[in-house]
């Protein structure tokens, strides 16, 4: 669907088709394409889009409405290709958020399989650690009036309990506990490149749109050493800032400036979301084992290192409590021994040398 004719002018618009012609001839998609632009072109191509050969080109305006009807009227004569069944775990989509005063976080998108109905309890995720979350439904609206339950392949808007709008973004969803969700860092698709100016190699960044995903991813590993336009290999690929939920067998999109490339993916690495909470623990473990054990307690019979405080004590005379009360008993002794001898009462000596020795004595 080739947007805004209304605005484009002629030159432009003529380019911008044969360049979509030239992409859709190309060896790696093999496409009739197709100008709509009566009635009889619109039943046409539905009868045979089936064939996955015709490839019908429409040219709308949304201001002027121009050739929208002819759109609406192809849309509807489409079969329905997925049949849903309530019975399945819900999945829904979410492709967008809002904040509503006096209602609070409402999530819009698709309801992808299952049935959801009013105060079901799902899983929101995933978050930036791959984990999910419950959350009650509050309300549904569709198509602006209120209702009690939606089923598979329906749009809605959901109203959620006690959840921030800044947690949440394009590209989570919101399914059933049955399904027992798990995040991915990295997976594997099988692409096709429809066009690329040079050549794509290990460690190329470009936007990987699946579903309502939307993210960069780097390539980490190619059966092929080098990709050009008209080229397929299998791809691994990993985001660089979120883990995402996804599917076997969706569909994808890898673009990044001029650079196209569709595939399915084919396999995934899910996520543990366990490692990332213990990574703390885990670095703590790893550091203590790289030091050898030098902060942990020391056995028994391992000589320690003497602290400040014990080697300065060991500097000081160490005495026996009992040894210690002898000396200052003979000490006492000694002196109050010598004063009685040289007493002032001792005929044998003068007044001034008894006080001077008694004095000696007193200070030593």
């Amino acid at each position: 669907v080739v947007t805004k004719i209304d605005m484009c002018p002629p030159n432009v618009l003529q380019e911008t088709l044969k360049l979509l012609t030239r992409i859709l001839k190309s060896p790696g998609c093999r496409k009739i394409p197709v100008l709509v632009q009566n009635t009889d072109d619109v039943v046409v191509t539905a009868t045979n889009f089936t064939s996955e050969r015709m490839c019908p080109v429409f040219q709308v305006s949304n201001v002027s409405g121009e050739n929208l009807g002819l759109l609406k009227m192809f849309l509807n004569l489409l079969s329905t290709r997925v049949k849903c069944d309530a019975s399945e775990p819900a999945e829904f989509q979410i492709d967008d958020t809002f904040s509503v005063p006096g209602v609070g976080t409402v999530v819009s998108g698709t309801l992808l399989q299952g049935q959801i109905k009013l105060n079901d309890t799902l899983l929101l995720g995933p978050d930036a650690l791959g984990q999910f979350q419950p959350v009650p439904i509050r309300s549904i609206h569709r198509k602006r009036m209120p209702v009690r339950e939606v089923r598979g392949g329906q749009t809605a808007s959901f109203s959620l309990k006690k959840i921030k709008r800044a947690s949440i973004r394009k590209g989570m969803v919101m399914v059933s506990s049955r399904i027992e969700p798990k995040a991915c860092w990295e997976f594997e698709g099988e692409i096709l490149v429809l066009h690329h100016p040079t050549t794509i190699s290990v460690k190329y960044q470009a936007m990987v749109h699946v579903g309502s995903v939307r993210q960069t991813a780097t390539i980490i590993t190619m059966t092929q050493e080098h990709l050009r336009t008209g080229d397929k290999a299998t791809v691994r690929f990993r985001f660089i800032k979120n883990p995402e939920y996804l599917k076997t067998d969706m569909r994808m999109v890898f673009r990044e400036g001029r650079t196209k490339a569709v595939g399915n993916i084919t396999k995934l690495f899910p996520h543990v979301s366990a490692v990332a909470q213990n990574t703390r623990h885990q670095r703590s473990a790893k550091k203590a084992q790289q030091d050898g054990g030098k902060h942990s307690v020391n056995p028994q019979n391992e000589p320690q290192k003497a602290s400040k405080r014990n080697r300065r004590a060991k500097k000081m005379p160490d005495f026996d409590d009992g040894e210690g009360k002898e000396i200052a008993a003979v000490g006492k002794s000694s002196s109050e021994s010598a004063v009685q001898s040289f007493s002032p009462s001792s005929p044998s000596l003068p007044t001034s040398a008894s006080t001077t020795v008694a004095a000696a004595a007193a200070a030593n």
